[in-house]
């Protein structure tokens, strides 16, 4: 079901293209015995375009034996490269070709004689040369002379070729940049690989700065040192030394029932160690007395 509907679609795109006009100019002609044996990329014109008749040039009739046919085949892609068709002419199969012209002589599929009595040939010229080419060709069985917007190119054995001729488009050849706009381009392609340069080394210095900030502001906590000791008495250092001594602010409700030894005045500091005194000189005369001989 698929297949199908792709097919048709296909069909319906090929005959929209074939109902459009092709006006680009014929780049070479052949000429073949069978209209289906047709060159590949050449379309045969095998009916003609007044009565949609059997379009055979050679038109000989035969009671007996095979029929002898020809028909007239066109492409607008095959041929020789940068040439098109420009005009075309019919004369006689004995008559000189005219100067740049060219002729067909045998058939394409069965390589038999192309003419009799009257021939077809063609000028080629190349893109570029001429402002005109031939964009089509139509054979009429019924019509004494040409159809509006085609020329007459003569008639063979009783069939008018006609063709049209269109303008050739051209297109304007690229200008060819001067010395000055080429230095002028490498300059400005330079000062943007500078800029370009210079934008990313800041960045990265931007970066850098601000991954020293992060670094200064947050460093890598060290590790606690273990307490050192000195060989001085009791000279001992932690690492809480230095640190004051206060008294959480949470407790001061609590004033009247703690003594507050550090809020005491200097005359409240003082104190008289006489009692202390007279207990060290006593100890120390008995100490005397025992280890002195002269007292025993």
């Amino acid at each position: 079901m698929l297949k199908s509907s792709t097919q048709q679609q296909k069909n319906i795109l090929n005959t929209v293209i074939g109902a459009l006009p092709d006006n680009r100019p014929i780049t070479s002609l052949q000429l073949v015995e069978e209209h289906e044996k047709c060159p590949k990329n050449f379309q045969s014109i095998n009916k003609t375009y007044d009565q949609d008749q059997d379009a055979d040039l050679w038109r000989e009739k035969m009671l007996i034996g095979k029929r002898t046919t020809r028909y007239l085949c066109q492409s607008k892609s095959e041929g020789l490269p940068g040439y098109i068709v420009e005009t075309l002419k019919i004369i006689n199969e004995k008559e000189t070709i005219p100067e740049g012209f060219s002729q067909l002589t045998r058939t394409a599929d069965t390589e038999q004689k192309a003419w009799r009595k009257k021939q077809l040939v063609y000028r080629l010229a190349k893109k570029g040369s001429t402002k005109q080419a031939v964009t089509d060709i139509i054979l009429c069985s019924r019509l004494r002379q040409a159809p509006e917007g085609f020329t007459l190119a003569g008639d063979i054995n009783g069939i008018l070729v006609c063709f049209k001729s269109s303008p050739v488009p051209h297109r304007p050849s690229p200008s060819v940049p001067s010395r000055q706009s080429i230095t002028d381009l490498e300059k400005t392609i330079e000062n943007l690989k500078i800029q370009s340069n210079g934008a990313s080394t800041q960045a990265q210095d931007h970066e850098y700065v601000e991954l020293l900030s992060s670094y200064q502001l947050s460093p890598k906590r060290a590790a606690s040192k273990p307490p050192t000791y000195s060989t001085g008495t009791l000279n001992i250092h932690t690492d809480v030394e230095g640190v004051p001594f206060l008294l959480n602010p949470a407790l001061k409700q609590y004033i009247t029932d703690i003594p507050v030894v550090y809020e005491l005045s200097g005359a409240q500091l003082e104190y008289d160690f006489h009692l202390e005194r007279q207990v060290m000189c006593t100890t120390k005369s008995q100490n005397v007395q025992l280890t002195n001989p002269f007292f025993q």
